[in-house]
């Protein structure tokens, strides 16, 4: 392995302004011991002076009061956390009156501490982004040491999160585990876009560096070994710096023109690793393997179980070249949010598939099949596929069973003889289909001739089959009707319509109901009906205006109505077998019940006349019920 490392950092290094030999970043011996997931924070030699160290913390203020000196404004009562170089601690703000988050280092005497604690606070104070803590004040202890004052932020680590399914901190999170962890990564990703705007990378971002709070607040914390691009290879030399668990290959060579935004996308693909596997992208039994992970950093090899769109990003993140990972960490944010929302449209074609399966083994069953149940579940199947493609635009699988939905629906309405709901189902498919177009062309042809056969012999111009959208159409304008009609008795009854207005309104709204459905094409009522309707309304009207030339009152004229929908219904409704009986029974009973009714109170006839129709709808025979309309085969 570390021959192969060694060729493989030499090949390197002719595309990058380095020596020919190893990199000084791989002089490890004196991380011996080190954790893989702990920071390499950065050597002696890369930090300032301690001269010049010295100089920059004492031109701070003193704002920590730590027993020494009384007037400070921050007063440290508890550690929180402790970190590989600092220490946060909560302190007492007294002039505002709230608490505060102080870091500081941990340990004053290790050289380029203190440089760093102030480089890490001067950054997170240039860049004013929700993700990343504010700053609030940057002093001096009474001890002479550098501290950095902070937003206080409750929550806990996404490693902490990541790495136990049990932690507390998951109560707060209910939802999908996965969701949840992309959203965050996805949040990361935009913080580290920001920063690179602002011209800087952070080199160490992985998710012990990421607090997640109690409403989903996500910030990225851990500035120290941010560096500023585009930088400058240091005469020096640059040592190893970040976590070698993470770490891209080009950081092995410490800063230089190599790193750029594409460092720092790296890591989010690293974690993303660790976010598909529940490991970190770099393992092996030595540091110096799992910097030969990094260097190397070879495609891996995803498990089926994973979502194909995401290991993809993953391993183009976390490519070996720079220029073939994403162009930046909004694109990798973008890639992030967009599996989000293609989980949710592939979530709506299963849903849809689930649907129509069960549409399906409704349909083969033949009998006591309702049509308008039918039709609305096909109207479910269509929405969440087109939902989905509105998601997800040009997704192959949506398309396909959107195509096959409809293929079912215009097939079964050709086979009822609903040449208008075929056409309409055909306009609808995701592209053009010449079969089915010749197959309807014919299909109409057909019914045409069956039509105008049946119109010459005298016989019905169609079995006793309710197409879908006639079902629709009769059931709600019979609940309508019946509405209007218990709507105006209630009018009536206070006052806000005179009574012998009401007469004149129930005829006027029939006729104007049959005009409104004489207008209609076929394929929505068929003729037969409207001869019917046409003599039911006309004898209404006649009715009427005889009660009224022989001296009846508006309401001895309404009462008759009732009387006079029963009779023709027995009469006209020929073939319609319990549906005829049940109508005649309903009408019967509302004829009956007028007179008494109009003793009463005369308003309530009105009331009378609107539940007969309501209640006439709900006995009405479903459609397929009737021995006359024979279930049609339905192809999958």
């Amino acid at each position: 392995m570390e021959r192969k490392l060694l060729r493989s950092m030499r090949l390197m290094s002719a595309e990058r302004p380095s020596d020919d030999e190893l990199p000084p970043t791989l002089v490890i011996d004196h991380l011996v011991g080190l954790s893989f997931d702990e920071t390499i924070t950065p050597s002696i030699h890369e930090r300032l002076s301690g001269a010049r160290e010295r100089e920059r913390v004492q031109a701070l203020p003193q704002i920590v009061d730590d027993g020494s000196y009384g007037d400070a404004d921050f007063t440290p009562f508890e550690e929180i956390a402790v970190g590989g170089v600092g220490v946060v601690e909560l302190a007492h703000q007294r002039s505002v009156g709230r608490d505060v988050a102080i870091k500081r280092v941990r340990d004053p005497s290790v050289p380029g501490a203190a440089a760093m604690l102030l480089e890490e606070g001067r950054v997170m104070g240039l860049l004013e982004h929700p993700g990343v803590i504010p700053v609030l004040a940057m002093g001096r202890d009474g001890s002479g040491h550098p501290v950095l004052v902070m937003k206080r932020v409750e929550g806990t680590t996404w490693r902490a999160l990541l790495r136990d399914p049990l932690q507390p901190a998951w109560r707060d999170f209910p939802g999908d585990r996965l969701e949840f962890h992309l959203r965050v990564l996805a949040q990361v990703a935009d913080v580290a876009h920001y920063a690179h705007g602002k011209g800087w990378l952070h080199r160490d971002i992985k998710p012990e560096n990421v607090m997640v709070g109690p409403r989903g607040e996500v910030y990225l914390i851990d500035w120290g070994l941010a560096v500023q691009v585009p930088a400058e290879a240091s005469p020096q030399g640059q040592g190893l710096v970040g976590t070698p668990a993470y770490m891209a290959p080009e950081m092995l060579q410490g800063v230089g023109p190599w790193l750029s935004a594409q460092t720092d996308v790296y890591l989010l693909g690293a974690v993303l690793h660790e976010v598909l596997t529940g490991h970190p992208r770099h393992e092996g039994a030595s540091l110096r393997a799992v910097l030969a992970s990094a260097w190397l950093s070879e495609r891996y090899g995803y498990p089926k179980e994973t979502p194909e769109e995401l290991a993809t990003l993953a391993n183009e993140a976390t490519s070996t070249r720079p220029e073939a990972r994403p162009s930046s960490a909004m694109v990798f944010k973008r890639r992030v949010e967009a599996f989000l929302t293609h989980r949710v449209a592939l979530g709506m074609i299963e849903k849809g598939r689930v649907r129509f399966a069960e549409l399906l083994d409704i349909a083969h069953e033949g009998r006591g099949t309702d049509e308008v149940e039918l039709l609305q579940r096909f109207d479910g199947c269509v929405a969440l596929l087109r939902r989905s493609l509105e998601l997800w635009p040009g997704n192959p699988r949506a398309i396909d069973d959107l195509s096959e939905v409809l293929t079912w629906r215009i097939r079964r309405s050709i086979e009822q003889g609903d040449v208008l709901a075929a056409r309409s189902s055909l306009a609808e498919l995701p592209s053009a289909s010449p079969e089915l177009e010749l197959e309807l062309s014919r299909a109409a042809e057909r019914i045409e001739q069956e039509r105008a056969l049946a119109a010459r012999s005298g016989g019905p111009s169609e079995p006793w089959t309710i197409a879908p959208m006639r079902a629709i159409a009769g059931r709600a304008s019979a609940l309508l009707g019946g509405g209007s009609m218990v709507a105006l008795g209630a009018a009536v009854r206070a006052g806000v319509v005179p009574f012998a207005w009401s007469t004149t309104a129930a005829v006027l709204a029939a006729a104007l109901g049959v005009v409104a459905v004489a207008r209609l094409r076929d394929g929505l009522v068929d003729r037969a009906g409207l001869r019917e309707l046409g003599w039911i309304t006309a004898g209404s009207l006649a009715l009427t205006l005889a009660g009224r030339r022989i001296g009846l009152s508006p309401g001895q004229s309404l009462a008759l109505l009732p009387v006079l929908v029963a009779v023709c219904v027995g009469l006209l409704a020929e073939g319609l077998g319990r549906t005829r009986a049940r109508l005649v029974a309903v009408c019967a009973v509302s004829g009956l019940l007028a007179p008494a009714v109009l003793r009463w109170d005369a308003t309530f006839v009105l009331d009378l006349m609107g539940l007969t129709a309501i209640v006439g709808c709900l006995v009405v025979e479903r459609p397929g019920e009737s021995a006359a309309a024979p279930s049609p085969a339905v192809t999958h």
